[in-house]
């Protein structure tokens, strides 16, 4: 285990640090030794004396210079490794001191060739006041090893004290910047227990994983013994049990509170003693595990013949498996790989796994994600140092593609690769050549009469009212379909801006031209709502009818991307035939990778699409996958029609000023705006279980009417739990409840698919296809066993098979594979619930709800939205895809209108709490919307800094600026001037009332792009 904390006191550190030891009392009382460059080029070498230590925390040199004497100077960091408890277990219990050298050893490698190499910084003044960092590839700390955890266990562990001290590449002493050091405190730790799990297996052990980031135990030290010398860690898990703790934040913050001071030694003697009589009353004895560790150790120096000869056919065997591995840039394939050793060949392979996992959600990402992700792996024998070297060359050979740096040092934060950039430039070529290309149906000004009468039609037929009118940014988006020139267009529109009318509009209008409008979306729920035409829940025949035919994304590339590609055959006049009087738009653009959107202009252009608009807003949230491409055609200045007015939360001067600052990122000021007209609570205690009561307490009607939108799966699986406690608590439910085993989805890439690692027992194995390659037909399996050679034991009807998930083809371009976890749900009657998949026989979309009417052990009842009921027997596949409904997360949010709204979002969501997640939430709700949070100043302090924005690769060699960034990072809420209209601030006046704070009032929005109707 691997944390990082700061350094409060000089003269308490310098006391604290040298005081326990696993020395022996004869031996120096002094365990801590100087390390680092910077320590080196200071003169200080071995043992660290206790007036020298605390002078260098002061920031006094030895030559008597002082540095960074400043009030409230930090003094520096404390980076503490803590062996695995078996480890601990087995040098300081059972007797082998040799593991204590190994994890000084492992330390040592980590903190030379990473922490000190790549983090090490300083701060530059030469062009900015206020600074910026620079690699200085030197640190000053000390080393000290320490014995026991604070309840007195076993415990090795050391701490790298790192002093508030580096030299710039001048030779200057200066301030230590420490922000890359907190930033990677993850990758620190993976990258320490990859060097310690080496080092352990050149001592003999066997190692197995027991954890996240590389966490592991030796093998033979059973767990019972594990657990009855962690007293400190049961009395945290005693008091997370005793809290109901789920949250990790929550967790660690009960290990804080339970924290006692660390105990003195009085007698280091009768505490070894007293450990050993422990280890005997469990019946543990480590020296037989010992000398099996020390004879294996033995053979490997001296190996016999018969090893020898093992060894070297896994040497080959790895070599021979590289040479046959399809051909790729990051790694060394082909007859070349005969020529390497296993341990280089295991370095690229890695690396390129590496590369692949971060390539399939992010178009960019930085060289410490790369090393992080293939550790990560827990490949046997696999260091960091030389995934390290290995993305070095990968840079210097072109394969990894460095972003642009504006630094003095030359240093980028990201690399690209040349297919994410190739790519995302294709789309743009094909967009550009679209210019001109485009079928022009009708003169602007025909077109602006047909669509406002077609409006109207659909306000008669949907609402049963006068009619509807089309505003200026929807009839500017329909005349640009209708009569531009181009096959490509931009329709960028804010949240509410009136789609769904737009898009039925442009139904009839095109219809009457004897031209078919077909809606594409990647999810079934959104494809649903385009079939609906904003006209609500209805049946699919009903909303074939009303509304415009509509595909998922996936459908529409699979029919047409193969057709398309080879541009001539009989398949291809067929698909060119079937789109030839056909406008395909793309709704929630925002949200499409960059792979889907090459595929769909490479269909619209190989199959001649008389239109082929994208629609969406680039605020909202991004494709899972990698890309923005949404977003990157507009920054590229390509043909975009913008629809600004909200429409959905105009009759509300709150959410439509509050939608209008989320929009813009400024989330801070939409929650201040909240908060001055009492729509924030704030709960330190359990905001989860506040957000809950509160839609518990609402009136059946009013539930009705309120949604529950969540930042995360975590929440949303919470909520919905101590909801449904209460609905059974009031008698809402019925029946005694029937318990029912579900699968979520593990969220694995498809790269990390291809690793034992990811697999756990008890998950379920879904092959959507057949899987050539690991003899897999299609179906569900379960995971039963992980081997230690790294083959996965799955069962299906009572039949063992074992898979090498190392030979999944990782350049298949269809998702044949997932991986879910069992979760574990009770369903009643009355019980509101949720589709995870769609269920194509019996015409349910994913994402939809149902009610359960009745359910029983052997069969449950469901009403669906359209008022059908199906029966499905306990048996049915479907069961096992369902969810308690009674919150969404932000990707189901997105879309979707409600009256009322409750937004649950935490500040401790460092991933999930984002300006874009923010902007979803804020704009789901028409009439009301209450936030519920654990800590409203924290929170805005994390939305303001975290934007939640993909990557490009085009803009990270900086060929583009797609989402500027801050003018200064380093400053948590850099705000705009204030600059605000006479219109705007009776706008906002409106909505904030006459006792709102004046800083409050004062807030810097940008008028007519934030869709406020001014």
């Amino acid at each position: 285990m691997h944390s990082i904390a700061a350094v409060r006191s000089s003269g308490g550190a310098a006391d604290y640090f040298a005081n326990d030891n696993y020395y022996t009392a004869q031996e120096s009382a002094q365990a801590g030794v100087w390390a680092g460059e910077g320590a080196r080029a200071l003169g200080l070498e071995g043992t660290v004396g206790r007036d020298a230590f605390e002078a260098i925390l002061n920031g006094h040199l030895p030559d008597g210079d002082k540095v960074g004497q400043v009030e409230g100077r930090r003094l520096g960091l404390d980076l503490t490794f803590s062996m695995p408890k078996s480890a601990s277990i087995l040098a300081l219990v059972s007797g082998d001191r040799r593991i204590l050298d190994a994890h000084m050893a492992a330390v040592r490698s980590t903190m030379s060739q990473l922490v000190e190499k790549q983090y090490a910084e300083g701060r530059n003044y030469e062009r900015s006041r206020s600074g910026e960092p620079e690699k200085t590839g030197n640190l000053v700390y000390a080393l000290f090893a320490h014995d026991t955890s604070r309840a007195l266990d076993p415990q090795g562990h050391i701490h790298a004290v790192v002093a508030n001290l580096t030299r710039d590449l001048k030779g200057n002493w200066k301030a230590l910047w420490n922000g890359e050091i907190w930033k990677n405190n993850t990758t620190i730790g993976q990258f320490y227990h990859a060097a310690f799990r080496a080092q352990l297996q050149k001592l003999g052990y066997e190692t197995e994983a027991s954890g996240k980031h590389g966490a592991f135990e030796i093998k033979g030290v059973p767990t019972a013994v594990i657990k009855a010398f962690s007293t400190r860690a049961n009395e945290i898990e005693a008091k997370i049990a005793e809290t109901g703790a789920t949250r990790l934040a929550t967790k660690k913050q009960i290990t804080l509170y339970t924290r006692d001071p660390k105990l003195a030694v009085e007698d280091r003697a009768a505490l070894a003693e007293g450990w050993k009589t422990r280890a005997a009353e469990l019946g543990f004895d480590g020296k037989p595990l010992i000398a099996e560790a020390m004879a294996r150790a033995a053979h490997q120096v001296r190996p016999t013949l018969r090893e020898t000869a093992s060894q070297a056919f896994a040497e080959v065997a790895e070599r021979i498996s590289a040479a046959m591995r399809p051909p790729s840039a990051l790694a060394v394939s082909g007859p070349a790989a005969l020529f390497l050793s296993a341990e280089t060949i295991k370095a690229q392979h890695a690396t390129a796994s590496a590369i692949r996992h971060l390539s399939e959600r992010e178009a960019a990402f930085s060289p410490q994600a790369i090393l992080s992700a293939a550790l990560g792996f827990q490949i046997k024998g696999l260091e960091g140092g030389a995934v390290a070297l290995r993305i070095g060359e990968l840079v210097r050979e072109g394969h990894l593609i460095p972003g642009k740096s504006d630094r003095l040092d030359g240093h980028y934060d990201l690399v690209t690769t040349p297919a994410a950039l190739g790519r995302e430039q294709q789309i743009l070529d094909r967009i550009d050549a679209g210019a001109g290309k485009g079928r022009v149906f009708m003169a602007p000004e025909v077109a602006m009469v047909r669509l406002q009468a077609a409006a109207r039609e659909l306000g008669i037929e949907r609402a049963g009212s006068d009619g509807w009118q089309l505003n200026a940014g929807q009839l500017a988006a329909g005349v640009a379909v209708l009569s531009g020139k181009d096959r490509f267009l931009n329709i960028q529109g804010v949240a509410g801006a009136g789609k769904s009318t737009l898009l039925g509009a442009l139904d009839k209008v095109l219809s009457a031209e004897g031209v078919k409008l077909v809606g594409l979306a990647f999810q079934n729920k959104m494809v649903a709502d385009l079939r609906g035409g904003g006209s609500g829940m209805m049946t699919a025949e009903q909303m074939r009818e009303a509304g415009i035919e509509a595909w998922t994304i996936a459908s529409f590339v699979n029919r047409y991307a193969g057709p398309a590609a080879q541009g001539q055959g009989e398949r291809f006049e067929t698909a060119r035939t079937a789109l030839q009087n056909t406008v395909i738009i793309t709704d929630e653009s925002s949200m499409v990778s960059s792979r889907d959107m090459a595929s769909l202009t490479m269909i619209a252009e190989r199959l001649d699409l008389a239109k082929a608009p994208f629609i969406g807003d680039r605020q909202q949230l991004s494709a899972i996958e990698q890309g923005k491409m949404f977003a990157v055609s507009q920054a590229a200045g390509q043909a975009t029609v913008r629809m600004d007015e909200n429409i959905r939360q105009k009759g509300s001067p709150l959410l439509l000023a509050v939608a209008g600052l989320s929009n813009e990122g400024h989330a801070g000021l939409a929650l201040d705006l909240l908060a001055a007209h009492g729509r924030v609570i704030e709960d330190k205690a359990d905001h989860i279980a506040a957000a809950a009561d509160l839609w518990l307490s609402l009136a059946p009607e009013e539930r009705a009417r309120t949604a529950i939108f969540t930042a995360g799966r975590d929440d949303r699986t919470r909520i919905n739990g101590l909801v449904q406690q209460g609905l059974l608590k009031e008698g809402s439910l019925a029946g005694p409840g029937v318990p029912f085993s579900t699968l979520q989805s593990a969220n694995a890439t498809r790269e990390e698919m291809r690793f034992a690692s990811t697999y756990r027992p008890g998950q379920v194995l879904e092959a959507r296809m057949d899987v050539r390659e690991l003899g897999l037909r299609r179906g569900e399996y379960d995971v039963v066993a992980i081997g230690r050679d790294g083959k996965v034991t799955l069962e299906r009807d009572g039949k063992r098979k074992v898979i090498d998930p190392d030979r999944i083809d990782p350049q298949h371009r269809f998702d044949r594979i997932g991986l879910y976890d069992r979760k574990d749900i009770t369903l009643h009657g009355g019980e509101t619930v949720f589709w995870r998949e769609k269920d194509g026989p019996r015409d349910i979309a994913k994402s939809t709800y149902a009610k359960v009417v009745s359910a029983t052990g052997q069969a449950v009842t469901l009403e669906l939205a359209d008022k059908r009921q199906i029966t499905l027997p306990s048996s049915d596949p479907m069961l096992r895809r369902l969810d308690l409904g009674y919150a969404l997360n932000a990707h189901m949010a997105q879309g979707m209108t409600q009256a009322q709204a409750i937004e649950v979002i935490s500040s401790r969501q460092r991933n999930l709490a984002t300006q874009r997640t923010q902007n979803v939430l804020n704009t789901r709700a028409t009439d009301d919307m209450r936030v519920v949070t654990n800590d409203l100043e924290a929170l805005k302090f994390q939305l303001d800094r975290t934007p939640g924005n993909k990557t490009s690769a085009l803009e990270t060699v900086g060929r583009l600026e797609v989402d500027a960034r801050p003018a200064n990072p380093i400053e948590p809420r850099q705000l705009p001037e204030l600059r605000m209209s006479p219109e705007l601030k009776a706008k906002l006046d409106a909505a904030l009332g006459p006792v709102a704070a004046p800083a409050v009032r004062q807030l810097p929005v940008p008028e007519k792009s934030l869709g406020l109707d001014l």
